[in-house]
C-alpha cells in the first residue's frame, strides 16, 4: 500500500512539474517591418475647419511575414500565444519641409480580414517641428492579426492641415512574439 501511495505521489509531483515546465519554456522573437507609404493628402480633400478635423488616411496593407520568422525559430503558428506591437515609428521622408505640425494626435488601428479593427498605438499632443514619432503602443495581444498573411494599418489623426500631396512616410514596426513549444 505504501508503494502505491508513493507512486501516486510521484506521479502527482511529476504532473505538477510538467505543467510548470510547460508554462516556463517559451520561445521569444521579434519581427521587424519597414514600409514606405505615399500619402497624397486626405481622402476626398475635405475642408479643414479652424478647430481641426478628425479623419483617416486610407488603410495600408502590410505583409506580416510571420511564417518566415516562426519557421526560423523552429516553432509553429499553433504554439504562438502572444504577439504584441512593441514599436511603432512614423517618419516623414519627403518633402523635407513637412513636419507633424499638421496634426496634434494620431491613432493606429490594426485590422485583418475577418477580424475586428483594434487600436494598437497612439500619440497625443504631438510637439511642433517633429519629423519622426515613436508612438505609444498598447498592450493588446495581436496574435490573430500577426498570424495572418497580411494585416492593415489605418492612421487616424486630428488634422489642422492636410499632408502635402507628395508626402512619403516610413512606417517601422516591431512585433514581439511568444511561442510555448511544450503546450498541448
Amino acid at each position: 500500500m505504501k508503494r502505491i501511495t508513493a507512486i501516486s505521489f510521484a506521479l502527482l509531483v511529476l504532473s505538477a512539474c510538467t505543467k510548470k515546465l510547460e508554462d516556463l519554456v517559451e520561445v521569444k522573437f521579434s519581427v521587424p517591418h519597414t514600409k514606405q507609404v505615399n500619402v497624397q493628402g486626405l481622402p476626398g480633400n475635405p475642408p479643414i475647419p479652424s478647430q481641426g478635423l478628425t479623419t483617416s488616411i486610407p488603410a495600408i496593407g502590410v505583409e506580416t511575414k510571420s511564417e518566415e520568422y516562426i519557421k526560423q525559430y523552429n516553432t509553429s503558428s499553433e504554439l504562438i500565444t502572444e504577439a504584441q506591437l512593441s514599436e511603432m515609428k512614423l517618419e516623414i521622408n519627403t518633402p523635407s519641409s513637412q513636419t507633424f505640425d499638421m496634426v496634434d494626435s494620431l491613432w493606429l488601428f490594426v485590422s485583418a480580414t475577418g477580424l475586428p479593427e483594434v487600436q494598437a498605438a497612439y500619440y497625443f499632443d504631438i510637439p511642433k517641428g517633429l519629423r519622426a514619432l515613436d508612438m505609444i503602443t498598447s498592450d493588446e495581444n495581436l496574435k490573430d492579426y500577426f498570424l495572418r498573411d497580411s494585416m492593415y494599418f489605418r492612421l487616424q489623426g486630428h488634422f489642422y492641415t492636410a499632408p502635402d500631396s507628395a508626402t512619403v512616410f516610413t512606417i517601422t514596426t516591431k512585433f514581439d512574439a511568444v511561442a510555448k513549444p511544450l503546450k498541448k
